[in-house]
Formats: structure tokens, sequence, C-alpha cells
């Protein structure tokens, strides 16, 4: 995120709907995505740009997970 944004995460799962708050006391967990007023409604929706963004954020990180596989 930091790579594509200049904004560090903030590692937390205390937001709104988050199922990893009930696991996380359990194993290590990822959870990244949009985030806004609609979520989980039945007019859900999100600005173009925050979708542009994330879809970079995603490629940077399988880009990264690939160049630093052992295969």
């Amino acid at each position: 995120m930091e790579a594509v944004t200049g904004r560090e995460p903030k590692l937390s799962t205390t937001g709104g709907t988050s199922d990893a708050r009930f696991i996380k006391d359990y194993c290590p967990v990822v959870e990244f995505g949009l985030v806004g007023q609609t979520m989980h409604m039945v007019d859900e929706r999100v600005a173009l740009a925050d979708l542009e963004t994330l879809t970079q954020i995603y490629g940077t990180f399988i880009s990264r997970w690939f160049d630093n596989a052992i295969l």
C-alpha cells in the first residue's frame, strides 16, 4: 500500500464489518479492500479513483509476491 499511495497502512482489525476480528487471536489475518459509507448496502458504491488505486495496490502485491517466489 505504501509503495503505491505513500501512506503507511494501519494494522488493525477493528474497522466496521471485519470478520478478521473474530479469528485474529488464533491465527494471522490479512484483510484489505475498499471502505465506504455504503459498504454492504443495496446501493453500495465506490469512487472510481479508489477502485483504480486498489487495483494498483493488488497488482504491486502480486508482482512482488511472484518476484520473490522460489519456483
